[in-house]
């Protein structure tokens, strides 16, 4: 199984992908580009801004609902 199929059954799951994660379980290391790559393709996905206790911004991607188009 490819690093993308796996990112995707990840997130079929309902888990959510940050970059550390996406770097470590998943060897990918450009995951913005991975991202936008799958978005290109079709999938759904949405971000989330976040702020970790130190103060240091970070994404964190889930899958969302299908596109109409996808449904049919």
């Amino acid at each position: 199984m490819t690093k993308r199929a796996r990112l995707i059954e990840h997130m079929k799951k309902g888990k959510k992908i940050t970059r550390i994660v996406a770097m470590h379980e998943f060897d990918l290391q450009n995951l913005t580009a991975t991202i936008s790559a799958l978005t290109s393709k079709g999938l759904n996905i949405k971000k989330n801004q976040k702020v970790d206790t130190r103060g240091t911004k970070y994404t964190e991607y889930y899958l969302g609902k299908p596109h109409y188009k996808q449904a049919n």
